[in-house]
């Protein structure tokens, strides 16, 4: 699978990223945040909820869960959905980023 991101913003504990995997463009939330549901409240914006467009959240737990936990996920999207990715650690969540295309050294949390 084709992936590429581009950053769109930035919050406290991670990064927005616009998606395209494929020819499916998407939205990732890329946190540093243990896997609770009501954790994606803190960074993914109320709009994300009322678009019509279908959010998923997934939990990676290491760097080398990374590209397996996203190919699930993806599997299961649909144009303009967007996904919370809640990463364990910093290393997980940039095995997640460059999963996801994004290796851009100018972006890490500090």
């Amino acid at each position: 699978m084709q992936i590429s991101s581009r950053l769109a913003n930035r919050f406290d504990t991670g990064l927005v990223l616009d998606v395209l995997a494929d020819d499916l463009p998407l939205r990732a939330y890329v946190a540093i945040s243990p896997p609770d549901l009501e954790a994606v409240t803190a960074f993914v914006p109320p709009e994300q909820f009322e678009n019509g467009s279908n959010l998923h959240v997934a939990a990676i737990d290491s760097p080398e869960s990374a590209a397996a936990t996203l190919e699930d996920v993806l599997f299961n999207m649909e144009a303009d959905d967007a996904v919370a990715l809640l990463c364990k650690d910093t290393e997980s969540w940039e095995a997640t980023l460059q999963a996801l295309g994004h290796d851009d050294s100018t972006t890490p949390l500090k």
